[in-house]
């Protein structure tokens, strides 16, 4: 057995009382707490999950939240240049007409997901310029709430 002479102060554990002093360590121990915690700005974090052992993961923070319009013209329109990895896309709640909204490639008549307006959509990417839709009625916008 191995011997931890760190104090293991795991917060999201709330040990009572602490853990201090050495600890004598099993390996199947070790292999469990290593596959059950993660190092998060200089310290242990619990990962959870589960009754039934599914694995329980949450989104990183919010960037930043915008409103895109289409353009006068045709109504098209597309996200910056902003590196995210993730974003949600609502119709804007005071759009009169349909929006239809595609990731990595340009909407066209037949493929792109349709949003009536305060209908909402999440994809994955890499970048809010990934994002492309088109407004039925030029000059309408879209909401982009974006992960860092």
């Amino acid at each position: 057995m191995t011997d931890i002479n760190k104090p293991m102060d795991i917060p999201g554990l709330n040990l009572r009382p602490p853990i201090e002093g050495k600890v004598r360590l099993s390996a199947d121990m070790q292999q469990t707490l290593a596959l059950l915690c993660a190092m998060g700005i200089g310290k242990r974090v619990p990962l959870r999950a589960s009754e039934s052992g599914v694995l329980l993961v949450g989104e990183p923070a919010i960037g930043d939240v915008i409103v895109v319009a289409s353009a006068a013209v045709t109504g098209i329109g597309q996200g910056g240049n902003i590196p995210c990895s993730s974003v949600m896309i609502m119709a804007h709640p005071l759009n009169t007409s349909s929006t239809s909204v595609r990731p990595y490639i340009a909407v066209d008549a037949t493929h792109g997901w349709p949003l009536d307006a305060k209908d909402v959509v999440s994809f994955a990417v890499d970048n809010l310029n990934r994002i492309h839709f088109l407004c039925t009625v030029p000059e309408e916008s879209v909401i982009i709430a974006y992960t860092r």
